[in-house]
């Protein structure tokens, strides 16, 4: 009697195990199915970008990006995409920091100028986008979503602004460590005008970035992405203070200054033709 019973809950457990692993292997086709026929087939359509980029990292400056773009799958894999946009840029505390220190440090009268205070601004840049994973994630069960993993790849031109926070153009105060027109001496805020050394010039960028592309219905999606920003540093070295805020020509350009990452998280909302 407890060996028949026995064969009986074994065979039943043979029927349950052969049901759920029937289950799993029709869920794993079906699901190959769904990732090989691509439920959204972004090939040959145009589409058109907005985006926000916030910085992962910041030393002497923080940034904060405002971008659209314009892009053509040429396949489903494979895009080319122009963006542009603007970077409202800062100096950090750091920064500030640093500044109102150097007028007080009379033994810094020979120094040099600090690596990375290039500031972003207005920028454009061309690239190609290549998204080789094609996916699906579930959610929840009535609800998957589909996705691309690209990488992101290309370089343009920007325009860029430096705020010395060590050559002071005019030294209102070198006690107090002052180099704006600031009423009232404590207060940065009430200063109308500051008297910091400004350069600006344009010059070459190039960008690289990993993401990911999710769709929504048929002609919409949001972009989650990695975003790095990348040029050429430039400052000089071997100042001579006084003779710089006497307006007189001092030190020379750094020979190898490097280059200047900007790396950012974008959240991006797309459309398609």
């Amino acid at each position: 009697m407890i060996a028949r019973t026995l064969r009986v809950f074994a065979s039943l457990v043979g029927l349950l195990g052969a049901s759920v692993a029937a289950a799993q292997d029709d869920e794993a086709v079906l699901d190959n199915v769904v990732v090989r026929n691509r439920l959204y087939e972004p090939g040959g359509h145009l589409e058109v970008s907005l985006g926000v980029g916030l910085p992962l990292q910041s030393n002497l400056t923080a940034h904060y990006f405002f971008n659209a773009g314009v892009a053509y799958n040429l396949f489903n894999t494979f895009a080319v995409e122009a963006r542009a946009g603007y970077a409202a840029s800062r100096h950090t505390g750091l920064a500030r920091s640093i500044s109102e220190s150097f007028l007080n440090r009379e033994d810094k009268r020979v120094t040099d100028e600090l690596k990375d205070l290039w500031e972003l601004n207005v920028h454009g840049v061309a690239g190609v986008r290549w998204a080789p994973i094609y996916g699906k994630l579930s959610l929840v069960s009535d609800l998957p979503a589909h996705f691309q993993a690209y990488l992101w790849a290309g370089g343009g031109v920007g325009s860029f602004q430096r705020n010395s926070v060590i050559q002071c153009a005019r030294v209102v105060d070198r006690e107090l460590g002052i180099c704006d027109n600031r009423t009232v001496p404590t207060d940065r805020g009430s200063a109308s005008e500051n008297y910091w050394v400004r350069e600006t010039r344009v010059a070459p960028v190039v960008s690289a970035a990993v993401g990911f592309r999710f769709f929504i219905l048929d002609k919409h999606g949001l972009r989650l992405e990695l975003r790095d920003w990348v040029f050429r540093d430039q400052y000089r070295v071997n100042l001579v203070r006084d003779d710089w805020e006497a307006g007189r020509v001092t030190g020379e350009e750094a020979s190898s200054p490097g280059l200047t990452h900007l790396v950012q998280f974008d959240l991006g909302y797309t459309f398609s033709f």
